[in-house]
């Protein structure tokens, strides 16, 4: 009896255990809520109090200079109301897709500016009890632009009513496109532009 429970079990946990897919899985797509190309679940920018993309590819140091996060359009101020071309770039030497989510807020957490795009390489996190944008690529953005290089532009449009500084946070995954969240490499930003 005691055998045969242990094989039933074996048989059920095995599988899971060292990563075979099981038969109702095709062996090329993940099993359902083990990725997320559409979208982000949570916040992650690393921003007030927030965990980062690292909580769950958590294989590397944060920032591993094997590859790397460039922000370009926006630097250390802004002028209210203008709007700015941004564009985000990863890239590491195993990067077979990309994301990254970002936010920018005043220092108490309110939404600062907006965000606008074309194309279909970007979304907004859908988070419904939250009022601050999370911006991040969408299920098309993973792919790289170029090799292993994977890209966003987008434009921000600075508070025209603007009431301080603004804190720029954005986590960004250089992933090895293994269908899983080991392997990857995290990229974290923040930085504060002040009103010119």
């Amino acid at each position: 009896m005691y055998r045969l429970l242990l094989q039933f079990l074996l048989a059920i946990s095995l599988p899971v255990l060292i990563g075979i897919s099981l038969p109702d899985t095709p062996r090329n797509e993940a099993a359902p809520g083990t990725e997320y190309p559409e979208h982000i679940p949570g916040r992650f920018t690393g921003g007030f109090g927030e965990e980062t993309c690292h909580s769950c590819h958590f294989d590397y140091d944060i920032n591993d200079e094997r590859g790397s996060l460039e922000i370009t359009g926006i630097g250390d101020t802004y002028e209210p109301g203008s709007h700015y071309n941004i564009t985000v770039t990863v890239s590491s030497e195993r990067l077979g897709k990309g994301g990254f989510q970002m936010t920018t807020r005043f220092k108490d957490g309110s939404q600062a500016g907006s965000f606008a795009w074309s194309g279909d390489r970007l979304t907004l996190t859908p988070l419904e009890d939250t009022p601050v944008d999370y911006l991040q690529h969408s299920a098309a953005g993973t792919a790289p632009v170029e090799e292993r290089t994977a890209r966003w532009t987008f434009v921000w449009q600075s508070p025209k009513d603007a009431k301080g500084p603004v804190t720029f946070h954005i986590a960004a995954n250089a992933g090895n496109d293994d269908m899983s969240s080991f392997g990857d490499w995290i990229y974290v930003r923040e930085w504060v532009a002040e009103i010119e």
